[in-house]
């Protein structure tokens, strides 16, 4: 069943409805300790702000050291926490749409897909990297290949990363444009998010993982046999 971005979004506004406070908080709490943290453009603009704070603080004695250590050290806790911090997430946002009793604790709920979380933040960054060596287009048509590997991993976690990696990929077929389509629909957003300062991405961040996660009820099929419906 294929929806169009603003019917994803109205979607996930009404899913949302009365639980914004909950969502801005599970989204600031994820956002913290490091589940967004599995992209490309996340690294760069880590590694931005580590560059800008040696710039700055240079005149300390030995700073960009005590820099490196600290962003090193932060960067080791975001990637091995991170990833069932992610699951955790998803979780949330899919028991909005099911309409289940729900607080931003059940972030914490997934320890126990420890290191398939690991494992799939090793495949999310490297797999695309690698193809986007070679040509940027590539590496952004595998990045949405994959991803609804999370979500897949977070409702199945008998599977392996490497089986929900290739779920991912049979249920993307058709789909990857739709969902770049989606995402897209979010860049003003992402624009008044840093005119702002980031104060508009505590609406902006819950708004828009949840309309995501309306997108994989829909093309995973999850939501006909959740809800008992007829797929169009």
């Amino acid at each position: 069943m294929k929806l169009t971005s603003a019917e994803y979004r109205e979607i996930a506004r009404e899913s949302l409805r009365g639980h914004w406070a909950g969502a801005i908080a599970a989204a600031v709490l994820t956002s913290l300790l490091g589940g967004f943290c599995m992209s490309l453009l996340f690294l760069g603009k880590f590694a931005a702000a580590m560059a800008g704070a040696v710039h700055f603080m240079e005149s300390i004695p030995h700073a960009w050291l005590l820099i490196v250590l600290a962003g090193s050290a932060v960067a080791v806790f975001y990637f091995f926490v991170g990833g069932i911090i992610r699951l955790g997430y998803i979780d949330y946002n899919l028991a909005l749409l099911d309409r289940r009793k729900v607080g931003p604790g059940i972030i914490f709920s997934k320890g126990r897909l420890f290191w398939q979380a690991v494992c799939m933040r090793l495949a999310l960054l490297f797999i695309p990297l690698f193809c986007g060596i070679f040509l940027i287009v590539p590496g952004i048509i595998v990045s949405y290949r994959f991803a609804m590997t999370p979500y897949i991993l977070e409702e199945r976690p008998s599977f392996s990363v490497r089986k929900a990696m290739r779920e991912s990929g049979k249920m993307m077929k058709g789909h990857k444009w739709q969902l770049f389509c989606l995402h897209f629909s979010f860049l003003g957003w992402r624009i008044l998010g840093m005119l702002t300062l980031g104060i508009a991405n505590l609406y902006v961040l819950p708004y828009r993982h949840t309309a995501e996660a309306v997108f994989y009820n829909e093309i995973s099929g999850r939501a006909a046999v959740y809800y008992g419906r007829k797929e169009a």
